[in-house]
């Protein structure tokens, strides 16, 4: 192993960024893609609506992939822009794995 961290990126790093966003995810969870936007969260699970009056609550433990797409989350235009606005982001990243808190 390298002297260099590692990087861990997570199941809940990225749907926290979609979340910020706004924008519209999909998740794979037992083999079944679902979509929609992240309108709850917490440690443990996301709520799920579909914009058609479903909304589904999903464990973290069973999502096995997330997807969405870039330029959702760069547009400026969006209908959906949260209060604090939109901005230009940097490639989703998370801190280095390992290290004690300071």
């Amino acid at each position: 192993m390298s002297s260099k961290g590692s990087t861990l990126f997570t199941v809940g790093t990225l749907l926290r960024h979609a979340q910020d966003a706004g924008a519209p995810v999909r998740l794979l969870v037992q083999g079944r893609w679902l979509d929609g936007r992240i309108v709850g969260a917490d440690g443990l699970g996301v709520v799920l609506d579909d914009g058609n009056a479903q909304q589904v609550l999903v464990r973290l433990d069973s999502i096995v992939a997330v997807s969405f797409s870039r330029a959702d989350i760069d547009d400026d235009a969006g209908e959906e822009a949260r209060a604090h606005g939109r901005r230009q982001r940097d490639p989703i990243e998370a801190g280095p794995v390992g290290g004690s808190a300071a």
